[in-house]
């Protein structure tokens, strides 16, 4: 993993030249000046299952008519992975490159949908120089948006319960939001908020094999079966690894449940919106037309 991010600039592996792939088609400004710069991260930029999320919360701010943008190519990673599994020399390095990257483009203010990238945009590069830098979780710009009146009001179908992100809710104190731009919440697992349980992935966890004895389970299934009792048809969730773990920890444990992003969820809710506006204006147009 750490040879990965050395020579490729992500944990994965994949050329760093493909890192902006996942918006194609999106007609989003790449590496220009932008109010609102998209920074994607690891995940997002080169995972399958994530892109899709970026590309929905690109969509989103879209739709609000933001004026945003991504760096592609010119993104590197946060350099999270490599100081919490002890590399501190190389996540200097990778902040000082995105921070001179920011910079260039005169970068005010940043949105994630990676609660690790804006734990780390946000509050550890302010010791290398980004204190200037405002950074946001994508459910707290989705929240401020709907409130604003820019996007619809939030809601949803089914019974959805949310699984908090670590670095969101009990690092980062932001358990209100995520909930508030899906319509809220029908059932709570039994550790949420800032008391919330991990995924399995922190600290790094992600890229290593977890090691545990035949009488205990992985952490992620622990979690999965905290949220499996819920009863909750919807694993709503804010962070690209929470995605894979949980969704993972269900498949291990035969729980019938959809995992998704709330950005995700709100983009439907878009779409659906906009399909149903579309079919009643044609059912009146057709009225009309059979009027006349």
């Amino acid at each position: 993993t750490i040879e990965n991010i050395e020579n490729e600039g992500n944990p994965y592996g994949i050329p760093a030249h493909e890192r902006g792939d996942w918006a194609e088609g999106l007609d989003v400004k790449v590496a220009e000046p932008a109010e609102y710069i998209y920074f994607a991260g690891c995940a997002a930029s080169f995972d399958d299952r994530n892109k899709k999320v970026a590309r929905d919360t690109v969509s989103v701010m879209k739709e609000a008519g933001l004026d945003v943008g991504i760096l592609g190519m010119m993104e590197t990673c946060n350099g999270d992975p490599a100081r919490r599994a002890g590399n501190e020399y190389l996540f200097q390095m990778l902040a000082e490159t995105n921070l001179a990257t920011f910079e260039e483009l005169g970068v005010k203010k940043i949105v994630s949908s990676c609660p690790h990238c804006f734990h780390t945009l946000g509050k550890e590069y302010k010791a290398f120089g980004g204190e200037d830098i405002e950074v946001l979780h994508h459910s707290q710009l989705i929240s401020t948006l709907q409130r604003d009146g820019k996007l619809p009001a939030p809601k949803h179908d089914g019974e959805v319960t949310f699984h908090d992100p670590c670095y969101l809710g009990r690092i980062g104190g932001e358990t209100e939001a995520p909930r508030e731009i899906i319509g809220g919440v029908d059932a709570e697992p039994a550790r949420s908020g800032k008391q919330s349980f991990c995924c399995g992935a922190g600290g790094a966890q992600m890229w290593m094999e977890e090691i545990v004895d035949d009488d205990h389970d992985r952490v992620n299934v622990i979690r999965a079966r905290e949220l499996a009792a819920t009863g909750a048809d919807t694993v709503a969730v804010g962070c690209p690894f929470c995605s894979t773990m949980v969704t993972d920890g269900l498949a291990a444990i035969d729980a019938d449940m959809q995992v998704q992003d709330v950005a995700e969820m709100v983009w439907a809710q878009i779409k659906a919106n906009d399909a149903a506006i579309k079919a009643n204006k044609a059912a009146a147009e057709a009225t009309e037309e059979a009027e006349a």
